[in-house]
């Protein structure tokens, strides 16, 4: 059952491409990152092999197009197995001609050369595909071809951006996790860190529900109807695998639908606020700042230039090869 519901989920996979950077590292040397709060960090090894480090976590080893995903809001090290030194990203950050950014632990030479990402990746605008990840995850995908075009037409796109860039970076990407997730779940089937969330097959029609119609009126009762258990059995198992409450994570799913509704789409905020499920602008209103940190109209202003009033819009060189992946 699991698995039909991954199936059913992959194709609502939506995928952001933020930032990206370049990470070059001397044989003997390794980076120490800061990983972002809302954002993953994606890195792909064009060349050398090396480990990776997460907090106080066994080092996981990778080589020539490994793709490593970096659990948020954990810092890290990458580079080689024995180092001599480390450098911090903030110390040796600096910007390549073309706009892009690099990251340079040594004196330049690429023994290990790795692209990285700062991306977003949701089911149906709401459940974060890595949201359980808490430990790195690097995968052998050397094997696929299909993958090192797709990651080399990337990394051009973002060294000569131009019209669309950032739809065809996202698509790239998104390609990228697609295969990425199939070879991993070959091996690892459900068993994987990342679909630790949808393990308990009886919650699953729950998640499903939410995920389907975030706005409809879902109770405790009723997704615990919909799952055959007691509403108090539904809610101390969804606790424990979720680590937050049937209905907070009701919440914030809708809030995070809303968040991508406010910058994809021109609906007025009451209208957002019904459709996802709130009777009440100003109950809706006071939610999302308490998530966001910024009322809706103001989140959508600072998405949309266009939008912004002119002290609102945002700094020159805040695009794509603007912003840095992992700075600190």
């Amino acid at each position: 059952m699991t698995c039909a519901v991954l199936a059913s989920l992959l194709p609502t996979l939506s995928v952001q491409v933020h930032a990206f950077a370049f990470c070059e590292i001397q044989t003997g040397w390794r980076l120490a990152k800061s990983a972002l709060a809302d954002a993953l960090l994606v890195h792909y090894v064009l060349a050398g092999s090396g480990s990776v480090v997460v907090a106080d976590q066994p080092p996981l080893l990778f080589g020539p197009n490994s793709m490593i995903i970096l659990p948020r809001d954990v810092d890290y090290s990458i580079g080689s197995v024995d180092a001599a030194g480390t450098v911090t990203s903030g110390e040796v950050r600096r910007l390549l001609p073309n706009g892009l950014v690099a990251y340079t632990a040594g004196d330049g030479s690429r023994d290990i050369l790795l692209a990285c990402g700062s991306i977003s990746a949701r089911y149906a605008g709401a459940l974060g595909l890595f949201d359980r990840l808490h430990g790195a995850l690097a995968e052998d995908l050397s094997a696929d071809a299909r993958l090192r075009h797709a990651f080399a037409f990337m990394i051009e796109e973002l060294v000569r951006p131009g019209l669309g860039t950032q739809e065809v970076t996202s698509a790239l990407m998104k390609q990228c996790l697609a295969i990425l997730l199939r070879v991993h779940l070959e091996e690892k089937g459900t068993r994987s860190p990342i679909f630790e969330a949808l393990r308990d097959p009886r919650l699953v029609p729950a998640i499903a529900a939410i995920l389907d119609a975030p706005g409809a009126p879902h109770t405790v009762d009723s997704l615990a109807t919909l799952c055959g258990l007691s509403r108090t059995g539904f809610a101390e198992r969804f606790s424990a695998t979720f680590d937050e409450g049937p209905i907070e994570f009701l919440q914030r799913a809708r809030l995070q639908l809303a968040a991508k509704l406010l910058t994809t789409s021109p609906m007025p905020v009451k209208v957002i606020a019904e459709s996802v499920g709130y009777a009440s602008r100003s109950y809706f209103s006071h939610a999302f700042k308490a998530a966001y940190g910024c009322d809706p109209s103001t989140y959508r202003h600072r998405a949309d230039p266009l939008a912004a009033t002119p002290d609102q819009l945002p700094d020159a060189g805040s695009g794509v090869a603007g912003r840095v992946a992992g700075e600190e």
